[in-house]
């Protein structure tokens, strides 16, 4: 299907090139299924599908865009079109200097997993039982605590594929797989009469990574340990944050004053400081779209930039910020491969596979054995 897309897009593309600068065509197309849990009962089996094209052009540096589902050569022809009115009514932008030429890509390594393509083409009594299975699994987990019930939860497996095509010579391609679970259980103590809720989820490339049982223990877990919970004293005191607050903290803070869009529009504490230390020495942190196997691994961003291996803070160095096509131009720079989009929406800056490397590893409860007084977050 994919390929006919692509030879549908190429042609529109060619026609389009006459009528402005530059055409930009960004497909996506994915397949999945999904099961849902309510309480202790597997239900909902869906198979889903969906594919849009979007698509900009540029003309004397002004831009527009527009997107479409229905993928047909009139229906690609009136997305230029409309993506045309809507540049010609649009201000110049004196910064835009073009869509990203062609590059060399690498094929990324461990993002396919061939189980989740065949459970998600032939869903069949096979395939569902298989998914219902897995789900059976997280519920084992949570069965491992008698004080827990879940509420809710689910398991997904998709696969999707992207194609970038330019008229800069772009014309590149990358399919990769997903599987996620994730459930929500209740705690109760019943001489207090209290419940507490916990959740856990996984998302990996392949089925043979899942846990599913370590899913249902977990939220499980986290819920059962969080029962009794008392006021905390206003203190100064250590703190030992977990891997998910830490993954809240860079989503939420660390990321966005990363990106070169928020730096350039002063909206990052980090502006005019690259080569100055904005962390502690212990500290590097890289962002990563060529990582073996991780879930935003890619042969391209959303523009059609190679993925890359960037160090952003190295030994508590800032070094550099995360760029798309626009905001590197306009820094005079090279593009560091992280133009995020869907059809429907045109590229903005994410990170890719974001990580903070360390030379010294330890467990949990290693942690908890050297702070004495603190809180665990």
């Amino acid at each position: 299907m994919i390929e006919d897309i692509a030879s549908l897009m190429e042609s529109v593309l060619k026609s389009a090139e006459s009528r402005c600068d530059e055409v930009e065509f960004y497909c996506e197309s994915a397949v999945g299924l999904s099961i849902e849990i309510e309480r202790w009962n597997v239900k909902n089996v869906k198979k889903m599908s969906s594919c849009g094209v979007g698509v900009r052009v540029a003309e004397a540096k002004r831009t527009g865009f527009s997107y479409t589902t229905q993928i047909s050569r009139r229906s690609l022809e009136r997305c230029v079109e409309e993506a045309l009115k809507r540049a010609r009514s649009s201000e110049e932008d004196a910064d835009f200097s073009g869509f990203p030429t062609a590059s060399s890509y690498k094929t990324p390594v461990g993002t396919y997993d061939r189980d989740i393509v065949e459970m998600c083409d032939d869903v069949n009594e096979n395939t569902i039982a298989e998914a219902i299975e897995r789900c059976e699994e997280m519920l084992d987990g949570v069965r491992a605590y008698k004080n827990c019930r879940p509420t809710d939860g689910g398991f997904s497996a998709a696969y999707d594929t992207i194609f970038v095509m330019n008229s800069h010579g772009v014309c590149v391609s990358d399919t990769g797989t997903f599987a996620s679970a994730g459930i929500t259980v209740v705690s109760r103590d019943d001489v207090r009469g209290e419940e507490v809720s916990g959740s856990e989820g996984e998302a990996r490339r392949a089925l043979r990574d899942m846990n599913f049982r370590w899913i249902g223990e977990e939220a499980s877990r986290t819920a059962s340990e969080s029962l009794g919970g008392e006021k905390a004293e206003t203190r100064e005191t250590s703190v030992i944050l977990s891997p998910r607050a830490v993954q809240s903290i860079l989503a939420y803070t660390t990321i966005p004053h990363l990106s070169a869009e928020n730096v350039q529009r002063n909206r990052s504490p980090y502006r005019g400081k690259t080569g100055e230390q904005v962390a502690s020495e212990i500290t590097t942190i890289i962002d990563d779209g060529t990582a073996p196997g991780r879930l935003n691994t890619r042969k391209m961003d959303g523009e059609g930039v190679h993925s890359q291996r960037t160090v952003v803070v190295e030994k508590g160095i800032l070094k550099s910020f995360l760029y798309d096509s626009y905001t590197a131009s306009k820094d005079g720079v090279e593009s560091t491969g992280n133009a995020v989009r869907g059809y429907d929406h045109t590229p903005v800056i994410g990170a890719t596979n974001l990580c903070i490397e360390s030379n010294t590893i330890a467990t949990k409860d290693e942690l908890l054995r050297d702070v004495r007084d603190g809180i665990f977050v």
